[in-house]
């Protein structure tokens, strides 16, 4: 897996990660957005500057260095990464339902194969902000991971959102801004519901304390489920009664989506208050009874990688591929 550590600034971590793109050519898929999508990236980019600017100084530090013009990279990066196919399966069991008492993070990421070569793993140290360990692709923006406080997040897309997007925050931004500045899950669903989104998505946070959230969102609200007492989890659709109504699984993808949501609940009644790290890594590594993805007829993704964390360890548990074909590895928020 790649890796890179960056330190400082928000402008020296755009720099410094400009360079690493543009040295490996990271950036030659970007495109320059036409009119339309020109006018929604920049009131994407108004939204941002009102509740993460530091994101987009690290933007602008990124064109720079990368000799691209900055609404181009804009765009590229806070827009075009719209997920439009079921990806993703969260699970976390607070403490009082693990063996050991520390919060388990099971987190698959699905996407298609030929992207495993740009999954990195980001060590970032913002300045006046929590270091983390986070997971992406070719954007300084994050889909999962942890930090230093002992928060953990994940998400899952709804596809089948019902609605339109509109513009606001998008999913790595999201993600990114969490790790870097939420201690603990309720500083983190507050955050969560002052933005606006861009699109349906579900996340998973928890926290070392035991709270554990399932935040839903959309461009028509916000709504979270928490608890400190037992397991929430992630799929490709709203779970909660208010989020619902707007979205629609079609028949042809109700065995897919129903089926992970059912074996995670399953694996959890027959394992609450023994769950430790083994079986969870179990789970999220078994393609017959858990949430390991190998894609399916007409399925269009799989498992690219996988990690399971006890919070407030800084220690999490990563095999790259298909968790049932490789070996998990330990990674350590400060080193491998």
């Amino acid at each position: 897996m790649k890796e890179i550590q960056l330190e400082g600034t928000y402008e020296e971590l755009g720099t410094a990660y400009g360079e690493y793109v543009a040295e490996r050519q990271l950036h030659s898929w970007w495109r320059k957005p036409n009119e339309r999508e020109l006018a929604f990236t920049k009131v994407c980019e108004q939204a941002i500057a009102e509740h993460a600017p530091g994101y987009l100084d690290e933007l602008r530090a990124l064109a720079e260095v990368t000799k691209t013009d900055y609404d181009m990279a804009l765009f590229n990066m806070v827009v075009i990464y719209l997920a439009e196919n079921p990806a993703c399966n969260v699970v976390a069991v607070s403490g009082k339902q693990t063996s050991s008492g520390q919060t388990i993070f099971v987190r698959n990421h699905d996407w298609e194969d030929e992207d495993i070569e740009y999954v990195t793993c980001f060590r970032t140290s913002p300045a006046d902000c929590i270091r983390s360990i986070g997971f992406g692709f070719a954007d300084p923006g994050r889909y999962d991971g942890m930090n230093e406080a002992g928060l953990a997040i994940g998400g899952s897309s709804i596809p089948f959102y019902l609605g339109k997007q509109k513009p606001g925050f998008r999913m790595n931004v999201v993600t990114r801004c969490v790790l870097d500045t939420c201690p603990d899950v309720m500083s983190a669903v507050e955050f969560m519901k002052r933005i606006p989104h861009m699109e349906g998505c579900a996340y998973l946070l928890a926290d070392k304390s035991g709270l554990v959230s399932r935040v839903e969102v959309a461009p028509d609200g916000v709504e979270a489920t928490i608890t400190d007492d037992g397991m929430l989890a992630t799929v490709n659709m709203f779970q909660s009664e208010a989020m619902s109504p707007l979205d629609r699984v079609p028949d042809a993808a109700a065995h897919w989506v129903y089926g992970f949501q059912e074996r995670i609940t399953a694996w959890y009644e027959a394992h609450r208050g023994t769950i430790d790290l083994e079986r969870a890594i179990a789970f999220a590594s078994d393609h017959d009874a858990g949430i390991c993805n190998h894609g399916e007829p007409n399925v269009w993704c799989g498992t690219i990688y996988s990690w399971v964390g006890e919070l407030g360890t800084n220690k999490l548990h990563l095999a790259l591929g298909r968790p049932c074909e490789n070996e998990y590895q330990l990674y350590r928020l400060g080193g491998m």
